[in-house]
């Protein structure tokens, strides 16, 4: 069982993992969550989808209503999906890099069962119309407490133990991963106070939102996923150093982008001199995500010269790209003369979401995978179905996008006549909206499809070939 744990272990590009390590089953109860919270997330987001299209659909369930619904889907899939699978990820990277057991495994475990727990009450309390003027923050504020109190209890162990290894400095994943950890816990408490004590109101509280809200994005979820991508090179090379590309662009990148949210300000009441900081910010972190991205594909290219997997390494190399696409695309729209036309339209929306489903997904998706495969030591039930949940993810999300980025463009242009009724603009891009949800229920059979093959592989028994060679 041994030489077959082994085995499996490096051809997924993840080094070997015991299913007995003390941190292994906090590890597999996130993701595993993590994944169920995917699905909440796509069932209400195609209900939404359903809803564009036939507005009286479930019209008498007042607590399925539009905004509702996927302002729910919204945050379950931010931090359901999103911060279980990475709070998975920093847990396996600080406790395989260990040679004693993870100390801080009860507490963490605790922890993350009450997170997940905090997350289904905030969820209820979203669908009964409990929700504050926020989006990515859009918890009531006894939730975000909550989700604030779990994590610190979580990340406090992770870096203790990681400062004492020197995880954080041995490694440049690490210290990509110490940026988001230490990021989040300041960063939403700092929104709790802000919100529940009413120290600032009106119109200065949107610029605290948008630096929350851009800090998410490229201050939590970015460094996390490129985390994952450089954990994958430096256990797939073993002769691996840090480039000085990645680490100026580490700095560059997480630096400028704690002002870039201004950005988003343009045309509010907001001084010219914190919008033009806004912009300025964001060019100059997409100068640091293109440093990271060259250094992360030459690094990609020799890992997978050494050792190429099916599906992790073309899931991490198409992670690579989405990114920098979706950086370029923020950074180009940030432009007044392109802002002008596509601001509040389907083409901010769109590159958002290459962001969430294209990069940090598909990275997610990849080492959860390797992780998978590693823990319940079995093969896969179907390597064909495995091909065909890739393919439809990578299609899904390029329609998706395309569908999206098309029906902005049409929306953006039309907007801009004065004398075209707002009803036929809506009209104009419903075709646009019923391709994106038709995009996004292909992703959904995807995830759906995933999640039965490992359901199969954590019941199916081991074969007694398997144990006797162990």
């Amino acid at each position: 069982m041994n030489s077959l744990k082994s085995l499996v272990a490096q051809k997924e590009g993840q080094g070997e993992i015991s299913s007995g390590s003390s941190f292994m089953s906090a590890v597999i109860f996130l993701l595993m969550a993590s994944f169920f919270w995917l699905l909440v997330s796509m069932g209400f987001a195609l209900l939404g989808a359903g809803k564009i299209m036939i507005p009286s659909l479930l019209g008498s369930w007042g607590w399925l209503t539009f905004g509702r619904i996927e302002l729910a889907s919204f945050l379950v899939f931010s931090y359901g999906w999103g911060m279980n699978g990475g709070l998975a990820f920093s847990l396996y990277l600080v406790g395989s890099s260990g040679g004693s057991p993870f100390r801080e495994k009860g507490y963490f475990l605790s922890s993350a069962i009450f997170w997940n727990l905090s997350l289904f009450i905030g969820m209820m309390a979203v669908l009964t119309g409990d929700i504050p003027s926020l989006s990515w923050a859009g918890w009531p504020d006894f939730v975000l407490f909550l989700l604030l109190l779990n994590y610190l209890f979580m990340v406090y162990g992770l870096v203790r133990e990681g400062l004492g290894l020197g995880l954080f400095l041995r490694k440049i994943s690490g210290c990509y991963l110490l940026v988001a950890l230490l990021w989040f816990p300041w960063a939403i408490g700092s929104l709790f106070a802000f919100f529940h004590w009413d120290v600032i109101r009106g119109v200065s509280f949107a610029s605290m939102e948008w630096w929350f809200n851009e800090g998410f994005l490229h201050l939590w979820l970015a460094p996390v996923g490129l985390a994952m991508l450089y954990d994958y090179v430096e256990k797939v090379r073993a002769e691996f150093r840090p480039s000085r590309l990645s680490w100026g662009g580490l700095v560059a990148f997480f630096f400028f982008s704690n002002f870039a949210c201004a950005s988003h300000l343009v045309g509010g009441p907001f001084p010219l001199w914190m919008v033009g900081l806004g912009i300025a910010s964001r060019i100059l972190a997409l100068v640091g995500a293109t440093a990271i991205t060259i250094d992360l594909r030459q690094q990609l290219k020799e890992a997978l010269k050494v050792h190429s997997t099916p599906i992790v390494s073309r899931y991490y190399l198409i992670a690579l790209y989405c990114f920098i696409i979706a950086i370029l695309g923020d950074g180009l729209l940030s432009f007044p003369l392109v802002s002008r036309f596509t601001h509040f339209s389907f083409v901010e929306i769109a590159f958002l979401v290459l962001f969430l489903y294209g990069f940090y997904s598909f990275a997610l998706l990849a080492m959860a995978h390797g992780l998978f495969t590693s823990f319940f030591q079995k093969p896969w039930i179907s390597e064909t179905l495995l091909k065909v949940t890739f393919w439809a993810n990578i299609y899904g999300m390029t329609f998706l996008f395309v569908f999206l980025c098309l029906g902005g463009l049409v929306q953006s242009f039309e907007l801009q006549d004065v004398q075209l009724p707002i009803a036929q603009v809506i009209e104009s891009v419903l075709p646009y909206l019923r391709g994106a949800g038709m995009s996004a229920t292909l992703i959904l059979f995807s995830q759906l499809t995933y999640c039965f093959l490992l359901l199969l592989m954590a019941v199916m028994p081991v074969e007694e070939g398997e144990q006797k060679g162990g």
